[in-house]
């Protein structure tokens, strides 16, 4: 298989798209989604404005400017998508109006908008509903990945209990709270969890709309983040504790029942992390050794011995099981944003960091999940002044929905700009 670039934006602009979970293409793959900004060099503000258009690239690289928003940041953007089920006249994003985090569906043929009451994080795929956080809270502790404008400083607390996750039915706009950071902390309590910083992020819904994955999250001063991997149904009920090692990053689902993460699984070493007073007495005293054998500071710090220590790998989960298993760990050894075809589970796309070891180049992967090998890539320039930084810009490769492209983010040549991937089957021709 090859991956073959058959568009890219013009350079009169700075364009991107965000999360590698949304498709920036309708359903004919005729509209290419776009955010467009005036800047790359800093994060965004209360006051900046990102517009939202699309490309008819297949015509031209003319942006077509349809609205705009308040609410965005560099690598999720404004949760810009076309909305299920037809993936065509309307889309869907996030906004600041009124002094609130909300959801826009907005029609691009009337430009009517409808407003739902919070900013969503994930969308079912039968445009039933939608699953939200609290970006008001969530902007105090995770910058990067929320939005700016709002200051409830009453919500500026490590552990907010009544913090969690919204359901909201996108036809009443009825909405109701399905999981509590309560419920989180008070599930399997650990010693590493008092006085931490807690939250909830990166919510994806199962491809039959039965289920959601989602991270709890804290932060504390000796030990860094520690994460859990958490199934649930889109109601709330049956919670399960996927994986409990403290080290998981990105995920997506294969398919009804698999995830595939980017993480650790517990072993002797991680599992004292979940003990305060080893940390604090053991741990925290070796990490500056630890950071500068495993990759400094960079984004790219998954050496060899990293991935010794903390066991890190491509993981394949089944949910609501204890079955897991590494994926590949001799060629797949490095973090990414992983996703698979709609209409083939076993081709995964994924990324990797800007590498400082190799010209800050981050690489594009297909991987066949049968073969257990890399049948393409590409490496790509990354801007060094940003590389290590939030506003570096993350390939987060984005399928269209028919498995024929991949769409990517890019940051090179002083611009950001999208790029559009054909998934070519060379035996085919």
């Amino acid at each position: 298989m090859e991956i073959k670039k058959i568009f890219e934006t013009s350079n009169n602009g700075h364009y991107f798209f965000g999360y590698y979970d949304k498709s920036p293409l309708n359903k004919n793959n005729s509209k290419l989604l776009a955010c467009k900004s005036t800047f790359i060099d800093r994060m965004p503000t209360k006051d900046d404005i990102l517009e939202i258009g699309y490309f008819e690239w297949k015509k031209s690289n003319e942006f077509i400017k349809i609205t705009e928003t308040k609410a965005w940041n560099w690598q999720q953007g404004c949760m810009l998508q076309w909305l299920a089920p037809d993936y065509d006249k309307k889309i869907i994003y996030n906004d600041r109006i009124d002094d609130k985090f909300v959801t826009v569906i907005f029609d691009i043929e009337s430009r009517e908008k409808d407003i739902l009451p919070m900013a969503y994080y994930t969308a079912s795929n039968k445009g039933y509903f939608v699953l939200c956080i609290d970006n008001e809270r969530h902007s105090f502790y995770r910058s990067g990945y929320s939005y700016k404008g709002i200051e409830n400083l009453s919500k500026k607390v490590p552990l907010l209990e009544n913090d969690g996750i919204w359901h909201i039915d996108i036809n009443t706009k009825k909405i109701k709270q399905i999981v509590t950071l309560k419920q989180m902390t008070e599930t399997k309590p650990l010693s590493n969890m008092k006085n931490a910083i807690h939250y909830v992020e990166h919510l994806m819904i199962s491809p039959d709309n039965k289920r959601f994955v989602f991270l709890h999250r804290w932060q504390t001063e000796d030990s860094g983040i520690y994460a859990r991997l958490y199934t649930a149904n889109v109601d709330g009920s049956d919670i399960y504790l996927l994986n409990d090692s403290g080290r998981i990053s990105h995920y997506s689902w294969r398919n009804d029942t698999e995830i595939v993460a980017w993480g650790g699984l517990s072993n002797p070493i991680n599992s004292l992390r979940k003990y305060k007073n080893i940390v604090r007495f053991f741990i925290k005293p070796l990490m500056p050794l630890y950071k500068k054998l495993a990759g400094g500071n960079s984004v790219d710090g998954n050496t060899k011995l990293s991935a010794m220590v903390s066991g890190d790998s491509y993981i394949i989960f089944t949910d609501k099981s204890n079955k897991k298993r590494r994926l590949a760990t001799d060629v797949l050894t490095k973090d990414g944003h992983p996703s698979f075809s709609k209409v083939n589970e076993n081709l995964m796309i994924t990324d990797t960091y800007p590498n400082p070891k190799d010209e800050f180049k981050e690489e594009l992967i297909l991987f066949d999940m049968t073969k257990k090998e890399i049948v393409s890539s590409l490496k790509l320039n990354h801007l060094e002044e940003f590389a290590s930084s939030a506003v570096r810009c993350d390939l987060h490769p984005k399928w269209s929905h028919d498995g024929k492209y991949v769409c990517i983010d890019t940051l090179s040549e002083e611009r950001r700009g999208m790029s559009l991937y054909e998934i070519k089957d060379m035996k085919s021709e």
